[in-house]
């Protein structure tokens, strides 16, 4: 917002609205003056290069030029005119109603006035506002600038205000044209008293249905007539035809037909002054209202003499009749207007004051808001102009005198503060303007004080929260600067707002496009990473993303291999405010990782060979008859040892080759109920002392995998079912078809699975139960196992319902899909 730091937008509607006023009081009573004054004070209160007032004109239908400011040149000239229904701002504005703003654009080359002002004087920013009161328009205000100097809103806040303000003045102005004409208009009937006077001795020679009179009637909207009282006869003017709604040829109208047209309110007191009238108690002079056939209601000020005989009966009664709607409804919306201000004045929150100034000072008038504020009532400032000064601050009170001795002179605007009858401190932010004489000399101050102590606290307090932010920011930047990850922070649309120096080192250039994008993003094998999995976009999405493994594309065409994390950023509400990406170079980390997995085969390879040989030895000295049973028992258990010893050898080279990517599955057709049936027969020496029970429910088609694989996944999970189990319980096997996959199922009754522990069980190493010392193992099945199964397409998972029971699910696709 442009303007002065500070001023809030009910400060510069009050400074507005003031300074209106005054201008207006300046320019007194002569019309020229007054609509100069309208466009100069609009120029200043909506702070625009030019401001110009145009009169509405009913027949024909325009607006006319009438004041300007801000333009001395001949560039106006074009719109000296505008028709009413032109395409045209203030014309918008005149049959609206209501402020127009011109639109942006294309739009506003549409409007004749815009599109004049932005061409010959470069402005592009206008509004009219139109001048009103009472309902009825008077002018149109155009105001235009290059560039708007207050924000809309304020802008349009300020023009409503004007636009009450200017047109009550217009209509003041047109009350006291009214209020002049009625005057000529009684100094007519005067002059017409005298004719009717001098009719009496020549009746017949005046013809009250003459030409030029009925013109000047019409105009006047003033209409005469003669009721002849002893025929009940009433000779009517042209015009009180018109004013009665009635048309020129509708025949005599009587008395009795006249009394219909008056309101049935008013009809009893007109009927009262009549008959005071006739008996010579009171001057017929009344005020009354009509219906008119179309229901309009109009207000008729008349006024008569009553011709007598010489004996005093009455016998004509000659008057005139005079519309006065107009003028009566402006006074009425005056004296509306007043209540209203009134009104507004006594329920504001804010201290409202009007002083004389001089040695005679003190407070003309002041609302019962001063209580609230400083703990005395309107009383006491009216007995005490110079209450006020007892209540000043000691520390503002030298402020405070200066503002005084300016304020004398040409108004103004002073916040300080004051301390109220309570003994509190309060800040107040009082607004002074002056009104002068004809002759300049300062008459009386009219001003707003309003109590800003909660928002001077604020202020403070603001400024407080934002050296802590400061700092605060500052230590944030310092900690992300110095930090050794790489750290990019984004907007809500996905732009960067800042990134270390650290991730500019990892992606090797000072301005990366879309760093942690999907653009420069892939996945181990190279591919892109798609743009919905990118972690940006999935932390924009108020998803979490942590620690994966993937390779930036770097400035050159280089690659780096990073572990990615990203996370959104929010606000106490839950507001997204952005995102946050973290990686870093784990270069080192892959080449570790890969000399373990090379170390890893190669040592599984080396330990399989002596190891097969050593179960072959075991096997044939197991199988000797010649030796003694003890021999044949330690056979036996250097044949188990070297088994498991074998299968931990088969483990380590299938998690290489998982780690590695090199796991090969080859697919085929494979009738998985008897697979399973084959497999429980095998590793029954595994399960024994737990039956084993297979339930096929429907039709099982055939799956696409790796019969081999899938075998090696049932033992693993028979095994364990055994291991887990409860001595003598059963293990149940259970397979279904469950949309495009066939789901096997492998139960156990035992103790269990924390539920803290299923989450991990498909880890490597990780042992849960199988830290008991009777379960011998490496804790690699279950994530060999997951592998070869993801492999395939496929899921595993686990649940343990709390019962002791424990279920292994896992799934495989039907062949074909």
């Amino acid at each position: 917002m442009r303007g002065r730091r500070g001023a809030a937008p009910g400060d510069a509607l009050a400074r507005a609205v003031a300074d209106a006023s005054l201008a207006l009081s300046r320019a007194g009573e002569d019309a020229g003056a007054l609509r100069g004054a309208i466009a100069a004070a609009a120029a200043r209160a909506l702070r625009v290069e030019i401001a110009c007032l145009f009169d509405v004109l009913q027949e024909p239908r325009a607006l006319v030029l009438v004041a300007s400011e801000g333009d001395r040149g001949t560039a106006m000239s074009a719109l000296e005119r505008l028709p009413l229904d032109a395409e045209s701002l203030a014309a918008a504005a005149a049959r609206g109603g209501a402020v127009q703003v011109a639109p942006g654009g294309e739009g506003a080359a549409a409007l004749l006035d815009v599109a004049h002002l932005r061409a010959h004087r470069g402005c592009s920013h206008a509004l009219a506002i139109p001048l009103a009161f009472a309902g009825d328009l008077r002018a149109v205000l155009l105001c235009a600038a290059a560039q708007p100097a207050l924000p809309q809103a304020e802008a349009l806040e300020i023009a409503g205000a004007l636009s009450v303000v200017f047109g009550m003045a217009l209509a003041a102005a047109a009350s006291r044209a009214l209020g002049a004409r009625v005057g000529e208009l009684e100094r007519s009937r005067e002059q017409l008293d005298a004719t009717i006077a001098e009719a009496r001795r020549t009746e017949e020679a005046l013809r009250l249905r003459g030409e030029s009179f009925a013109r000047a009637q019409k105009i006047a909207r003033l209409a005469n007539w003669d009721w002849r009282i002893e025929r009940n006869e009433l000779v009517w003017s042209e015009e009180s035809y018109r004013m009665l709604g009635l048309p020129g040829d509708a025949g005599p109208i009587t008395y009795e037909t006249f009394l219909e047209r008056v309101h049935p309110d008013d009809r009893a007191g007109l009927m009262h002054a009549v008959d005071l009238a006739l008996h010579g108690a009171e001057p017929y002079r009344v005020d009354y209202r009509i219906i008119r056939p179309d229901g309009e209601e109009r207000v008729i000020h008349t006024v008569a003499d009553v011709l007598r005989a010489e004996d005093g009966t009455a016998l004509r009664m000659i008057g005139t009749a005079l519309d006065v709607t107009e003028q009566r409804r402006v006074e009425d919306a005056l004296r509306l207007s007043e209540a209203r201000l009134r009104l507004i004045a006594e329920h504001a929150s804010d201290v409202i004051f009007r002083m004389r100034l001089g040695p005679e000072g003190g407070y003309e008038y002041i609302n019962p808001a001063v209580l609230e504020h400083t703990g005395y009532p309107p009383e006491a400032w009216y007995e005490n102009p110079r209450l006020f000064l007892s209540l000043v601050h000691p520390e503002d009170t030298g402020r405070y005198h200066e503002f005084v001795e300016r304020m004398a002179a040409a108004g103004g605007r002073i916040t300080f503060r004051i301390i109220d009858r309570s003994g509190r401190i309060r800040w107040v932010a009082t607004h002074v303007t002056i009104e002068r004489d004809e002759s300049g000399k300062p008459l009386t101050a009219i001003g707003i004080s309003r109590d800003v102590t909660a928002e001077k606290l604020a202020d403070e307090e603001r400024e407080r929260l934002l050296e802590q932010l400061a700092a605060e920011r500052t230590w944030l930047n310092t900690v992300i600067e110095r930090t050794p990850v790489g750290i990019v922070l984004l907007d809500p649309t996905g732009q960067q707002i800042t990134w270390n120096h650290r991730a500019q080192e990892l992606a090797r250039t000072t301005s990366p496009d879309e760093l942690g994008g999907a653009s420069c993003l892939c996945l181990s094998d190279g591919q892109p990473v798609p743009p919905e999995e990118c972690p940006a976009m999935r932390a924009l999405r108020g998803e979490v993303t942590t620690a994966r493994e993937l390779s930036l594309r770097r400035a050159h065409g280089s690659a780096l291999a990073v572990l990615m994390s990203a996370g959104p950023i929010v606000d106490a509400n839950g507001r997204l405010l952005g995102a946050v990406l973290a990686f870093e170079d784990i270069t080192r980390l892959k080449e570790l990782e890969r000399l373990k997995e090379e170390w890893t085969s190669v040592v599984a390879h080396d330990l399989k060979q002596p190891v097969t040989t050593i179960i072959g030895y075991a096997a044939q000295i197991e199988r000797r008859p010649q030796l003694a049973d003890a021999a044949k028992v330690r056979a036996g258990h250097i044949l188990a040892s070297a088994r498991r010893l074998g299968r931990m050898v088969s483990d380590l080279t299938d998690i290489s080759r998982i780690e590695s990517r090199r796991l090969a599955i080859e697919r085929a057709p494979v009738d998985l109920p008897a697979l399973v049936q084959a497999v429980v027969e095998r590793t029954a020496s595994e399960t024994e002392g737990h039956p084993v029970d297979v339930e096929v429910r429907g039709e099982i088609p055939v799956v696409a995998a790796d019969a081999g694989r899938v075998e090696q996944v049932l033992s693993n999970l028979l095994s364990n079912a055994a291991k887990y189990g409860d001595p003598e319980t059963p293990i149940h096997v259970k397979l279904e078809r469950r949309g495009d996959a066939v789901v096997t199922s492998i139960w156990n009754k035992g103790s269990g699975i924390p539920p803290e522990e299923l989450p991990f069980l498909f880890e490597r190493f990780f042992r849960g139960k199988a830290r008991e010392a009777r379960v011998i193992g490496l804790g690699l099945g279950l994530y060999i196992a997951k592998s070869l199964i993801e492999a395939h397409g496929g899921q595993v998972w686990a649940e343990s319902p709390g019962d002791g029971r424990t279920a292994f699910h896992f799934t495989l696709p039907l062949a074909g899909e």
